[in-house]
């Protein structure tokens, strides 16, 4: 770093034409600027400047000097227009991973509108149901839909996310409905099994009794999707965060069993990586997609 400082004050000498006018351009004395034009002649051993009492010039070594300075400073400017650019205002492109269900359900709409305000942002999404490795994939901003964020990184919390339990008409008018969670053990039950396997369902009484049902069923898939087609094809019962749900029971393909019992809710973050200063993009990001924004609708009861 200093001897970038001696560089700049070297090429401010050429072009200022002298060192008293040098100085006041960089706002210091003029002893300061022939320091550091000495040090740097002693640190590449050579003379750069011809001085006398009337006028200087440039030595051989000094114009080779010269023209590396300048081209050094302009792109150091040219970083530094580009660095200032990027974290005064959002633009250049936003890298995002989020899982498949939330990106296409809720997520996509969030992310067109979001292009609207700032169309020199270009988004790219990448949706995945494993755990993105920020670090590892240059991604700026991650989805998780968890209850424990990972340690290391920066996880803020956008909103809970509510569970339904659903099965089509077709199922219950075969198996009829559960009347609590205790009955669930005489119905199929089609659950998630991935990283993290959906099996006990967890519940909460009207009392607050806390209740956990091992459920059991002839279907189980690692995708949203496939569990909520099976249920509405009459395959079983399903239990999926709400907003998995919420046009299907709308249009009543499906309908909402136990609407007392309330199972735990999941949480959704955006975490980053522990950066101190984060790029303009990413933080137009984090605030647009407020609590208010995302909060998945509650459909009336079924």
């Amino acid at each position: 770093m200093e001897r970038l400082i001696n560089m700049a004050s070297f090429a401010e000498v050429v072009e200022a034409g002298s060192f008293s006018a040098a100085a006041e351009r960089l706002d210091c004395s003029r002893a300061v600027v022939s320091k550091r034009i000495t040090a740097l002649e002693k640190d590449f051993g050579v003379t750069l400047l011809h001085r006398t009492t009337r006028r200087q010039s440039l030595t051989e070594a000094g114009e080779a000097l010269y023209e590396h300075c300048r081209r050094v400073l302009d792109e150091t400017n040219s970083a530094e227009t580009r660095l200032h650019e990027l974290s005064s205002s959002p633009r250049g492109t936003l890298r995002v991973s989020a899982p498949h269900s939330y990106g296409n359900r809720i997520l996509a709409a969030q992310i067109a509108s979001f292009l609207q305000r700032y169309p020199e942002v270009r988004v790219n999404l990448h949706l995945t149901d494993q755990l993105a490795d920020l670090a590892g994939t240059a991604v700026d901003i991650a989805v998780r839909l968890t209850n424990t964020p990972a340690p290391g990184l920066v996880a803020r919390r956008l909103a809970e996310l509510p569970y339904a339990v659903c099965a089509a008409p077709d199922y219950i008018a075969r198996h009829g409905k559960p009347r609590n969670p205790d009955d669930l053990r005489q119905h199929n039950c089609i659950y998630y099994a991935g990283e993290i396997t959906q099996n006990p369902w967890r519940f909460i009484a009207p009392d607050g009794q806390s209740i956990e049902v091992a459920i059991t069923g002839s279907f189980v898939a690692n995708g949203v999707e496939v569990l909520r087609n099976a249920a509405i094809a009459g395959l079983g019962i399903v239990a999926l965060s709400r907003y998995q749900l919420d046009a299907e029971i709308q249009r009543g393909e499906l309908v909402e069993l136990l609407p007392r019992y309330r199972m735990p809710p999941r949480h959704i973050y955006l975490v980053t990586l522990p950066d101190r200063l984060l790029a303009a993009k990413t933080r137009a990001f984090i605030d647009y997609l407020l609590p208010e924004r995302i909060a998945p609708k509650k459909p009336g009861r079924s």
